[in-house]
């Protein structure tokens, strides 16, 4: 697809979006109505009592409630696919024969509430899809035989040349031919410290130059970019995930038409044993109306919307009541490192002095030089100066190496603060004592102008809650796997100290996407993440969370789930709750199914009367089915 073409379909996305914004607006003016009829009857009730108004008012609160829910059940039925909006539609229609009208209105409205908010959360990930592309700018400059000019990045063809300067958003792919600098590609590689980039190097849309002047050889178009790749991996994988089948549908699957097969035969048989022709149909008719699944249908919903009601109240928003099924179910929980399990935020961990300096004297200097650099490496380290009471000194002749590190003079003397290969510049080769040191840490050597004086260790900070939750999935049967962007060293080091089964290093958000799906094929899988580079493998998971605090919009709205609080223990919380979730349900198709079989059968026998069938078979079970669910809001 040509970029032009490509421009022209972000307005037709963003067309259909603003057009569903409105199809969703008459959605919730459905259920505003359906709720008003059904409050103003359930009014009258009360002061007045049950009339032909009451009746009207709820058939009209149900008819309003079930505009999209009634024809697809009549549809299915008609095509011999008795799913769960005939069940609904069913159990709504047979509680207004059986003089139970305020419970069929309830059913309907519910049902209805939460399909609405299901589609809802599920259609806006379509609209932050379109604002992900802005990531990356409209326009570079480009460098060719007519000098440099601003062209829009649609424009731009393979093999032509870019520039970025210091402080710019890359804005295609490409590979470095000239210059040197730090960049920070954590928007697309989840990488917690800005990498180094030199001729030879891969860059990517999206990503920031912070210190260098770089020219770049484009290796991709737009609509071939890393960048590009996330969004259509994110719409790919929204439109592989399977949908779960929820229990409910499971249910309705054998237990409406064994209902209506049932009706149907018991007045066949009634008729071929000799009853009269009338007799036999109201036996059947009996049957069918007295195994009205109000009960379970309208506890269905309850159970989810309490559920999902206490665990709001936790600070945890999951979007619909299919992910709680999912959540209980899960057998593996995979998280992001950058910024999930870690904070993205570079510690000292450790000082290395040589014996011609002390510790705090490679601080004081080191420390001296940084303060006047921006890089998250040089944060830490005058952050760490400070908290120890390191005085700071003067510094003359400060210049910024991109790419590199930093120099400067203290009293007459040079030095320099930086990486490996800047050492090499200027002190020559690296004693492998100290070089062994940068094994598995983010490292920032210190040297005067004739050999290296230090080494200062610098390592993510792991959140303090990372452990206990892993321990916590642990101890509930389930997996733990880590997915990262950085070098295998430092991923190592994370995934021992927290103990996680397995992780997989140096991953770009395609890869996390392929390796989602392939863990996904092998049970119920959960993604936690909180980037852009995340977006997608969320939605490749059976369940995607998102930390509510700090992730970026896209992973917010890709997520099935919400921490609106930046603590991985509510995790296990929500794994727990959504078990605790579906064991209540269960619970109540089964009294359903059994107290319903069991009234059936006596009601047609002749032993109950219908009004005993509908009292203690209905009405009683609803309201022991809806004390139940309830239960879900005061224990999360």
């Amino acid at each position: 697809m040509s970029i032009a073409s490509e421009s022209v379909c972000r307005y037709c996305a963003a067309e259909e979006a603003r057009k569903k914004q409105v199809d969703f607006r008459k959605e919730y003016a459905a259920i505003i109505v359906s709720s008003l009829l059904l409050s103003a009857a359930l009014i009258i009730m009360v002061v007045v009592g049950e009339s032909i108004v009451t009746s009207t008012l709820l058939l009209l609160s149900t008819l309003t409630a079930g505009k999209d829910i009634i024809p697809r059940g009549i549809r299915g039925a008609a095509n011999l696919h008795l799913d769960v909006n005939f069940l609904m539609t069913f159990a709504a229609f047979a509680a207004f024969l059986i003089d139970a009208p305020l419970e069929g209105a309830a059913v309907m409205l519910l049902f209805s509430i939460a399909e609405l908010l299901e589609a809802k959360a599920n259609d806006r990930v379509r609209v932050e899809l379109e604002t992900l592309l802005n990531l990356s700018p409209h326009t570079a400059s480009v460098v060719d035989g007519e000098g440099e000019r601003e062209v829009p990045i649609e424009e731009i063809q393979r093999g032509q040349e870019i520039v970025v300067r210091p402080g710019e958003k890359i804005g295609l792919d490409g590979d470095v031919i000239e210059g040197v600098s730090d960049v920070d590609q954590s928007p697309i590689t989840g990488e917690s410290i800005p990498v180094v980039k030199e001729p030879g190097d891969p860059v990517y849309a999206g990503s920031i130059n912070q210190n260098g002047y770089l020219r770049v050889a484009v290796t991709k178009p737009a609509g071939e970019t890393v960048l590009a790749r996330i969004v259509e991996e994110v719409e790919e994988a929204q439109k592989k995930k399977a949908p779960t089948e929820r229990l409910v549908s499971r249910v309705s699957h054998i237990y409406t038409p064994a209902v209506v097969i049932g009706s149907l035969v018991l007045s066949l048989a009634s008729y071929v044993l000799g009853a009269p022709l009338e007799v036999a149909v109201y036996r059947g008719l009996t049957l069918l109306v007295t195994s009205c699944p109000c009960a379970f249908a309208i506890s269905i919903p309850v159970s989810l919307v309490s559920s999902l009601t206490g665990l709001a109240r936790s600070g945890i928003l999951v979007k619909g009541g299919e992910y709680i099924e999912r959540l209980s179910e899960a057998e593996l929980v995979t998280f992001d490192k950058t910024g999930t399990l870690t904070r993205a935020e570079l510690v000292v961990s450790e000082i290395y002095a040589t014996e011609r300096i002390a510790p705090d004297e490679v601080m004081r200097i080191a420390a001296s030089l940084e303060v006047r650099s921006e890089h998250p490496v040089s944060r830490a380290i005058v952050q760490h100066a400070q908290e120890q009471g390191i005085d700071l000194v003067d510094v003359q002749s400060f210049k910024a190496i991109p790419g590199y590190g930093i120099r400067g003079a203290i009293d007459d003397d040079t030095y320099f603060v930086g990486n490996e290969a800047l050492m090499k510049q200027h002190v020559g080769d690296i004693p492998g004592k100290i070089s062994k040191l940068a094994s598995d840490k983010s490292i920032a050597y210190l040297s005067d102008e004739n050999s290296v004086l230090g080494v200062i260790l610098l390592s993510d900070t792991i959140r303090t809650e990372a452990k206990a939750a892993v321990q916590s999935l642990k101890a509930m049967g389930i997996r733990t796997a880590m997915l990262t962007g950085d070098r295998e060293e430092i991923a190592r080091q994370v995934a021992d100290e927290l103990g996680i089964d397995v992780f997989y290093p140096e991953l770009l958000p395609s890869e996390k996407v392929d390796l989602v799906q392939k863990l996904a094929g092998e049970g119920k899988t959960v993604m936690v993440g909180d980037g852009v580079n995340d977006a997608p493998a969320l939605a490749a998971a059976d369940v995607g969370i998102a930390l509510g605090g700090i992730s970026s919009d896209i992973a917010l709205e890709t997520a099935d789930v919400v921490l609106m609080e930046e603590d991985l223990s509510k995790i296990p919380t929500v794994l727990l709750k959504s078990r605790e979730a579906m064991r209540v349900v269960k619970q109540n198709i089964t009294a359903s199914i059994v107290v319903k079989a069991a009234v059936a059968a006596l009601a047609v026998l002749g032993i109950s009367s219908l009004w005993l069938a509908i009292g203690v078979g209905d009405m009683g079970l609803t309201l022991a089915v809806l004390a139940n669910a309830l239960r879900l809001v005061r224990r999360s």
